[in-house]
């Protein structure tokens, strides 16, 4: 953030939710923020729910305890933003006569009325020697908004990946014909989305009809986005060429991992390992191993009617088939179809630790002490329990590509869970296509990965880049950040070897030492009594790797999991819009510029923690080159060129505007 703020030339920073810690109290009011890459802004911890009375006057600024100020000696000011709101500015009339009776009292703080802006510049004009903090602000409070309301949360994911194919293939497109790359058709989605990112609506602490609304708005912008990205490619492609299909990369990276065409009696024409899977929906589809998509390009498909031989990758033994292993990894499972035992076969590592086998459901009462949607107590962790009943596990897919176990369970004497165990025959990855039949209030539900990976901290992705947290709980602040924010990816790596669990729309997942247990629902009832019921889908993962966490490893898997290539028929062959060199540079937004014209914004960023070079190699002729701020304001201009190499300090965004 702090990082994000100076791109976009915000040089302060003022919250007041700090003060709500419920255990905590935060060492400063006013300090310098550190983010991940260095960047710093500077921080204010102003005062609501507060009357400009000497009683809470004296509270504020001069009296021991914890909503006094500090830190003294770096600062004598602070903003009080009183009347009635979290955020202040509902004063009344006795309020502002209280303020203006107080501006000069003896033995009161001065006071006197000003706006934010004047308050901060002056604040940082006054400071002596402020302190630095460096790492998150974390808030010992409404933990369960990064769980409530799955679909809110679903959607979310959804629409900003939808939106980000849009963007991509709007510039293509443009770049294709020669044309003015526009916003135009984009903008009111980008609008609506933002709307429905405030911050009670994505947190899902709405009332009902708000929650309804935004369910509404942005399965909107999922859907419309898919359609206008659908029509960008259909009418570039050729679809007179016998049958041909065309996948399409929007990733700036290559990606081989399988994927996944409706099948309609034909295969992919080639040396690739093939095989028709049905979903739990009856849908027929051809998984297809070996496909290799270019970054920012496209790989067309021939097809043919005539059916490859497959023959299994897979073995199952046991007595009672409970040993499965793969070409990369052995699994046994246990009774309830949870992994009893992982080992990955490049190594001998097994991966399943002290504690629960791998997957297994637990479900917990979450009644919370205040704030029902918003919180999660940290007594609901000694409540979970392997409860789960098994009613059905079968294998419906065996083949060269993949091994695929169906299994259902009740969770709870309402609720149950279709879930999809999918294993590859190229990857020690396992995917879970989960479907949750919720009908429970005041429950929470978690998938355990309980591994034996000895590691003081796990990698947790924010935006551009991830936190380090530690998975121990020695202090009573390591003890409250019980659960934490997490979007694609949680990470546990020693030097050589470590795992991770990806997620495509799930937020909240706690870790403590070895142990990675991701929230896949919530329970809540208050302010929408409703809870969420209903039928809820999301898709996460469990990937061994090896070496530590790297981008290769764990990164670009964890877009792969929530990024699927495009399938169009007919033949569209297109080369890279723009490859790097550097496998841990990753260009996360092609976009038309704000401005519009005949160029774009590449907005870049180095995602392991280290610092690099990286070359830019563009596959059209460059008229212009410019580095910009995150406003899209130029900051320096190269020489238009095919390439252009860029150095990347740990966790840097760059944003690059190209001229065509």
């Amino acid at each position: 953030m702090p990082q994000i703020m100076q791109g976009c030339r915000v040089k302060y920073f003022l919250t007041t939710k700090m003060a709500w810690n419920d255990t905590n109290v935060f060492p400063y009011d006013t300090f310098y923020w550190k983010g991940i890459d260095g960047s710093q802004v500077l921080v204010h911890f102003n005062r609501t729910h507060v009357w400009p009375d000497p009683e809470m006057l004296t509270e504020n600024l001069l009296a021991d305890g914890d909503n006094t100020i500090k830190e003294r000696a770096v600062s004598n000011m602070r903003l009080i933003s009183y009347g009635f709101g979290d955020g202040g500015g509902g004063p009344e009339f006795g309020m502002i006569e209280m303020a203006e009776r107080l501006k000069d009292m003896e033995g009161m703080p001065r006071t006197s009325h000003t706006t934010v802006s004047r308050f901060m510049q002056e604040l940082e004009e006054s400071l002596v020697e402020p302190s630095t903090y460096n790492g998150e602000l974390y808030l010992e409070l409404h933990r369960g908004t990064l769980t409530n309301q799955h679909e809110i949360k679903r959607n979310n994911r959804k629409a900003e990946f939808a939106l980000r194919d849009l963007e991509y293939l709007t510039v293509r497109d443009a770049v294709r014909k020669g044309t003015e790359a526009s916003s135009e058709q984009i903008d009111p989605l980008t609008n609506e989305m933002l709307v429905n990112q405030f911050h009670d609506i994505l947190p899902g602490t709405c009332i009902p009809r708000a929650h309804d609304e935004a369910r509404e708005a942005v399965g909107h912008i999922i859907e419309e986005s898919g359609r206008q990205s659908k029509r960008i490619l259909e009418n570039w492609t050729d679809a007179s060429e016998g049958k041909t299909v065309t996948l399409v990369n929007t990733l700036s990276f290559q990606r081989s991992d399988v994927v996944y065409l409706p099948f309609e009696g034909c295969y992919a024409a080639g040396d690739y390992r093939q095989q028709v899977v049905e979903d739990r929906d009856g849908n027929k589809k051809l998984a297809v191993m070996g496909v290799k998509i270019p970054a920012f390009g496209s790989t067309v498909l021939a097809m043919t009617e005539e059916a490859p031989q497959s023959v299994s990758a897979f073995a199952v033994s046991g007595e009672k088939g409970e040993i499965l292993e793969t070409p990369m990894v052995k699994v046994t499972f246990n009774e309830k179809g949870y992994m009893d035992s992982f080992v990955d076969k490049r190594n001998g590592r097994q991966l399943k630790g002290e504690g629960y086998a791998l997957n297994t459901l637990l479900m917990a009462e979450e009644v919370s002490l205040g704030w029902d949607n918003w919180d999660v107590d940290a007594d609901f962790e000694s409540k979970l329990r392997d409860s789960a009943e098994l009613l059905e596990r079968r294998v419906v897919a065996d083949g060269a590509v993949e091994f695929r176990i169906r299994s259902r369970y009740r969770l709870s004497a309402k609720s149950t869970l279709e879930q999809d165990m999918i294993f590859y025959a190229d990857s020690p990855e396992v995917v879970f296509e989960t479907r949750m039949d919720w009908q429970d209030d005041h429950r929470f539900l978690k998938a355990a990965f309980d591994t034996g990976i000895h590691t003081d901290y796990a990698s947790q992705e924010i935006q551009f880049g991830y936190i380090r947290r530690v998975t121990n709980r020695n202090t009573e602040i390591e003890k409250s950040r019980f659960e934490v924010s997490n979007h694609k990816y949680t990470d546990l790596s020693e030097t050589r070897y470590g795992a991770a669990v990806l997620n495509d729309c799930k937020y909240g997942i706690s870790v403590k030492d070895s142990q990675m247990r991701l929230s896949l629902h919530k329970g809540g009832c208050m302010p929408d009594e409703r809870g969420d019921k209903g039928i809820h889908e999301c898709t996460y993962a469990f990937l061994p790797h090896m070496g530590s966490l790297s981008a290769d490893s764990v990164i670009q898997p964890a877009y792969r999991l929530n990024e699927k290539p495009f399938a169009v028929a007919g033949n569209l062959p297109m080369e890279s819009l723009v490859s790097l060199d550097c496998d841990h540079v990753i260009a996360e937004t092609v976009k038309p510029m704000e401005k519009n014209g005949r160029g774009f914004i590449l907005r870049l960023y180095e995602a392991e923690g280290a610092a690099e070079k990286t070359v830019l190699t563009f596959g059209f002729p460059v008229k212009g080159l410019a580095e910009t701020n995150m406003l899209e304001e130029v900051q320096t201009e190269y020489p238009a060129a095919r390439q252009l190499e860029l150095e990347f300090r740990a966790f840097e965004i760059k944003t690059v505007a190209v001229w065509y």
